[in-house]
């Protein structure tokens, strides 16, 4: 079933990592007009190019979530290239893999500038766009660890569990307008925030391909990790009027690797 976001226009950030760009393509086969962000004009460009190849419907800026003037720049542009914005995807992360003893304060404070406070600031400076548009929406990327602790992700689990409460929060404080939830992915292929903490400490002379069967194996019920395309049929699903009646809502898409 195709267009389901035919009256959407979606600013995402992070747009040019995996999930982003799986959400930015599944919006476009949706119909919705898309606007990617990412952190430098070389990578927004890029992305773009590869969207456009499916379709016309895209356009982007660069711009840093832990600035609030080059976010305000971001969201302005998005509403002119798009006539409006009608829904935000919070995806832009980053992770700092190890023991907390380890780890320095700049690398504390950047996972959680970007992971937490890039998407307040997003959510900030996008809500006067969403104010008044019919099936308004803001989902932000979480992650099973902010739900769980896995040891060597301390910082990452916190700022995710951050956004949890954050979504919550606002999904009360901009009801009824504004719907707000957020995903809690699973291991990502050889992608996302997650693998690249399991990965950094793997100890062994696996090859990724065995690591991650072994790892499916032993952590996933459903006994396989999921793409990035599985994590953007979430966000098709939370931002689409087939779900106007979810706000303040979690969706695990992890395999099972986290139930509640």
């Amino acid at each position: 079933m195709f267009g389901r976001l035919k009256d959407v226009k979606a600013v995402i950030t992070g747009g040019a990592g995996a999930i982003g760009m799986a959400t930015a393509q599944a919006f476009l086969k949706e119909g919705a007009l898309v606007f990617v962000t990412d952190y430098d004009a070389e990578t927004v460009n890029r992305a773009i190019k590869t969207l456009k190849v499916g379709s016309d419907s895209v356009s982007g800026y660069p711009a840093d979530v832990t600035s609030n003037d080059e976010v305000a720049v971001m969201m302005g542009k998005a509403a002119d290239s798009m006539n409006g914005i009608t829904a935000l995807i919070n995806n832009a992360g980053i992770v700092s893999p190890g023991y907390l003893v380890d780890q320095l304060s700049t690398d504390i404070d950047r996972v959680i500038d970007v992971n937490t406070k890039g998407v307040i600031i997003c959510t900030q400076a996008v809500i006067p766009y969403l104010e008044g548009s019919e099936n308004a929406s803001i989902t932000s990327t979480s992650s099973q660890a902010g739900k769980r602790g896995w040891d060597q992700n301390a910082i990452y689990s916190a700022s995710k569990a951050a956004v949890i409460g954050f979504s919550r929060s606002m999904a009360v404080e901009l009801a009824p307008a504004v719907r707000v939830n957020s995903i809690a992915p699973g291991h990502i292929k050889n992608e996302g925030m997650a693998w690249a903490a399991f990965a950094k400490r793997k100890q062994t002379d696996q090859t990724i391909e065995d690591f991650s069967a072994d790892l499916a194996a032993t952590e996933i019920p459903l006994k396989r990790l999921q793409s990035a395309s599985d994590i953007a049929n979430g966000f098709v699903f939370l931002t689409s009027k087939e779900a106007s009646e979810i706000t303040g809502a979690v969706l695990n898409i992890g395999g099972g690797v986290v139930m509640d």
